[in-house]
């Protein structure tokens, strides 16, 4: 290659990356959905080719967008493992006496002809209303959160199946929510061959709760140090 210029060695070597990019992908592709998009997000080489594709002088700015598409593409088939349920977020033709709207609705029956509704709550265990109920037994802040729940809901949407999805801050879920959530992943696993559906699900769950603690936590001690102040 001695003989090509500067930009046309930079092309090959664009293509050459760009087919190898490409080929990888697609192989990652054949794993299970977890497997690789753990691979993706791990692989030391791809920041370092982004890296520097974008701060080359002699990048072809057209290579970025193929190189962008590639990988938009290999990540959308393998994200793209999911119930097959259309829902809607917080539908406007359903509410409560309160005026107030569940969290979301699927748009195909759900079980009996009927549309499911859900709205989701997030207890605390150690709350001062339930944490004498909780010291005694294990997800009774969940239960106690999902009967109210129904109260609210239940009358208000006779035409859906409505499910409170309670799950306590500190893990414990309401017995119906776990039902549901074990019916969800068993619907994905069916689609993506990988059984350990729910186990990933719960893992999901419990880094959002370990997330949501550490802003109260650390709103907490803001609020405390501006009182003292």
């Amino acid at each position: 290659m001695a003989w090509m210029t500067l930009s046309e060695q930079t092309r090959v070597s664009e293509d050459c990356e760009l087919s190898e990019l490409k080929f990888a992908l697609g192989r990652v592709s054949c794993l299970l959905a977890h497997d690789a998009l753990t691979i993706i997000r791990n692989a030391l080489s791809l920041p370092k080719l982004r890296y520097f594709l974008r701060t080359s002088k002699h990048i072809d700015p057209s290579k970025l967008g193929e190189f962008d598409g590639a990988l938009r593409t290999a990540l959308s088939s393998i994200c793209n493992v999911q119930a097959l349920i259309p829902v809607l977020k917080e539908p406007s033709g359903i509410s409560a006496h309160d005026g107030r709207r569940p969290d979301g609705c699927t748009l195909i029956p759900w079980r009996a002809g009927r549309c499911l509704a859900w709205d989701v709550t997030v207890p605390g265990t150690l709350a001062e209303r339930y944490v004498n109920l909780t010291s005694k037994e294990c997800g009774f802040a969940a239960a106690r959160a999902a009967d109210e729940k129904m109260k609210k809901y239940g009358n208000a949407l006779p035409s859906m199946e409505f499910l409170p999805i309670c799950i306590e801050v500190l893990g414990p879920m309401d017995p119906n929510t776990l039902k549901f959530v074990k019916a969800i992943c068993k619907m994905i696993s069916v689609r993506s061959g990988d059984s350990r559906e729910l186990f990933f699900a719960t893992n999901h769950i419990s880094c959002l709760l370990q997330r949501f603690l550490r802003v109260c936590v650390l709103e907490n001690i803001q609020l405390n140090a501006d009182m003292c102040n």
